[in-house]
């Protein structure tokens, strides 16, 4: 599965001149010089960014392969954006995620094919393969019952015999699809109230192979299966978990011990 961004994100990922903002922080004056002698005022600040495990396709000057952030502002994040810039001293490797402590300098007067913005890593705070909030409602003890899964028409998986459901905690999911057991890897997560601030990547699903007399749980599995390929957000909203493709709503699950 390729790693996605929201719709919104991949067509800012167009705007060749993106660069990521300020925010608040402490501050402190420095000077730097141009290649034609002249002396500018530089501000620095410094920012914390969550880096995201996977590099992006994205089109800046030239294509390149970006780093994805997103920025801590007054404790909560802001939202995954594009990254064109280095980060001086930060040794990226892909597979997890990174809490970073970043100086930020804005030049007065860059040179005309340099950017305005340069950064510095001060601190590594955090490195982890998945990032679940502190009260996480995602434990290995909690079922979530399917409620709504796209491209089923008229057939509703919560009259099925048996509910399909998946328990999703740590790296690992399980489940049952609708005729079968499931199994699988979460590569990685970044849970957050906001949609547009997490990020899921799970890895194949595995199954029993069990034939399936049910023509309403095999078409249950089917689309439950396909949609677990694509899925690349998730959002719990008590009782429910969403799973996301960008910005679509592709599952929607109700915890079984909702009530």
């Amino acid at each position: 599965m390729k790693f996605k961004l929201p719709a919104s994100l991949l067509l800012m990922g167009m705007l060749s001149g993106l660069l990521i903002g300020c925010t608040s922080g402490s501050q402190n004056g420095g000077q730097s010089e141009t290649d034609n002698g002249s002396t500018n005022t530089a501000v620095a600040k410094t920012e914390t960014y969550w880096v995201a495990p996977e590099r992006v396709a994205c089109q800046g000057i030239v294509p390149m392969q970006c780093l994805v952030v997103n920025k801590v502002v007054d404790g909560k994040t802001s939202g995954w954006q594009y990254f064109y810039n280095d980060i001086a001293g930060f040794e990226y490797a892909p597979g997890s995620f990174y809490k970073l402590s970043v100086e930020t300098t804005e030049v007065a007067n860059p040179a005309a094919d340099a950017s305005s913005l340069s950064y510095k890593l001060l601190a590594e705070m955090d490195k982890k393969q998945n990032h679940y909030a502190d009260n996480t409602m995602l434990t290995e003890s909690r079922q979530w019952n399917l409620k709504q899964l796209t491209g089923l028409g008229d057939v509703n998986p919560m009259m099925l015999e048996r509910p399909a459901y998946i328990s999703i905690a740590g790296d690992r999911l399980s489940g049952f699809s609708g005729c079968n057991n499931f199994f699988g890897q979460v590569q990685h997560l970044f849970e957050d109230e906001q949609v547009k601030n997490s990020l899921l990547k799970l890895g194949p699903i595995g199954s029993t192979l069990m034939a399936c007399a049910d023509p309403n749980g095999n078409a249950v599995e089917q689309k439950l299966q396909q949609a677990l390929a694509v899925v690349n957000a998730i959002q719990v909203q008590w009782p429910f978990l969403n799973m996301y493709q960008n910005d679509e709503l592709m599952i929607q699950f109700v915890a079984e011990d909702w009530d």
